[in-house]
């Protein structure tokens, strides 16, 4: 880590400045006017670098609350060339052919899909806010991935309030201060099962009896600490949009298999910062929620991390210590159906080329920000033969709540792999029955 790691290993006063309620609150209407400004300046140049005496200058380009993050000596902050992010043939090729076929049901739902891009830039335009809001909900839900993802190994950091000298953990990635609360390991892995571009001589579906009412499968299991050791979970999608997701989970305190109910997709997961419905900034059931498109806006994200792994520094340890990009993208307002729910709303900042969340910042009952969530990509591969390496990768998440100053990291310890998946495969690993495997 260089220079850059010895400044902040002898370093941690930064720490003291930002202390629990140092920030003053952003309420919903300094975000809208935020969204709403037109910058007169250009946009950062490619190759410049900005630190802690010019980092205000990045405030048209990064949301509130998330420039709050970035006042402490030690910053810097180069900007990547804009690099555009292409499909791979099989989806474009599947966006072609079923171009125009794609429509909106009254409540929003998506009818006559088969694979590709939903709804082109053009249509979205053309449409009003409601409309454009729920046709860049199902892009970002049939953005091209492939079979889905797997991560072998990762963490999840629990950041608390307090300060504390850096490197805070070094090992995990955690090289500003902090204090580190807790750190569970696990795996993910997510398969889809319909809808997939490159298999047009199977329908476009994985040929399991699963497929004929489920959209994807999950599963989750914990490593470590031993007191959830061996937790796990098989969280599936189904085809039809107002079915609820089936989430069973293996808890071996009680020794047996439980279904969550739907309601719980809206609480903490595993006590973090994040909900079931967070994971990649928006993971829920489109028609769960009501969306609208707010306007577009050029943001600086990390689109293309420079790091083998997700990196963090700050006086918390969760800023990403890396290299960021400006990439277009829609605003897009989202409020759940629910009453009950703890969100009073959140706002998305989906990549218009790639359709994944960059970026989200979620209001408490009382319109003020109380969470900000950052994902990090990295790009695909330029290797244009290679199907499982055309996918863009997640390779981390940094989860904010302002309300209390703790913070979750979940990060790649592993790298994120797209693998090619047979149905036996499938059928194996996704089995609500491997949920007792073992045990």
């Amino acid at each position: 880590m260089g220079r850059r790691f010895c400044l902040k290993l002898l370093s941690f006063v930064y720490a003291l400045s930002f202390t629990l309620g140092s920030w003053a609150t952003v309420d919903r209407d300094q975000v809208n006017s935020w969204i709403d400004e037109n910058p007169l300046l250009d946009p950062p140049a490619a190759g410049s670098t900005f630190t802690s005496k010019n980092v205000e200058s990045l405030q048209p380009w990064l949301p509130p609350g998330f420039i709050d993050e970035l006042d402490f000596p030690e910053l810097s902050i180069k900007i990547q060339d804009y690099a555009f992010q292409a499909n791979h043939p099989t989806y474009t090729e599947a966006t072609e052919k079923f171009s125009g076929q794609v429509s909106l049901g009254q409540d929003g739902r998506l009818e006559n899909y088969t694979a590709g891009l939903p709804f082109s830039l053009e249509t979205i335009k053309g449409n009003n806010p409601e409309n454009a809001g729920y046709m860049i909900a199902w892009n970002n839900i049939h953005r091209w991935q492939y079979f889905g993802y797997k991560v072998e190994d990762l963490t999840m950091a629990y950041i608390g309030s307090e300060s504390g000298p850096a490197p805070l953990s070094s090992e995990e990635g955690l090289i500003g201060g902090g204090k580190l609360d807790r750190l569970l390991n696990q795996s993910y892995h997510r398969v889809y099962l319909n809808n997939l571009a490159m298999l047009p001589d199977k329908n476009y579906k994985v040929d399991i009896k699963d497929s004929k009412t489920r959209f994807f499968k999950d599963y989750i299991e914990f490593f470590s600490p031993f007191n959830v050791k061996g937790t796990k979970f098989v969280v599936e999608r189904m085809n039809d949009p107002t079915a609820d997701d089936q989430v069973n989970t293996y808890l071996p305190t009680e020794r047996r298999v439980r279904r969550f109910s739907a309601k719980e997709r809206a609480d903490s997961f595993m006590g973090s910062e994040a909900t079931l419905d967070d994971f990649e900034g928006f993971s829920g059931r489109v028609l769960d929620y009501n969306w609208k498109l707010l306007g577009d806006k050029k943001i600086l994200s990390v689109a293309d991390t420079i790091q083998p792994k997700l990196t963090v520094y700050g006086p918390h340890s969760r800023v990403p210590d890396d290299e960021w990009q400006i990439r277009n993208c829609f605003v897009v307002e989202v409020t759940s159906d629910w009453e009950g729910h703890p969100y009073k709303s959140r706002i998305l900042f989906i990549d218009k080329e790639t359709f994944s969340v960059h970026f989200s910042l979620i209001f408490g009952q009382d319109n003020t920000l109380w969470k900000t969530m950052q994902t990090v990509h990295r790009a695909p591969s330029k290797n244009k033969t290679d199907i499982e390496l055309s996918v863009p990768s997640w390779r981390g998440q940094i989860n904010i709540d302002r309300y209390t100053n703790t913070a979750t990291i979940v990060r790649g310890r592993s790298e994120t792999i797209h693998p090619s998946m047979q149905p036996r495969t499938i059928k194996r690993i996704f089995n609500v029955s491997s949920l007792t495997e073992g045990q």
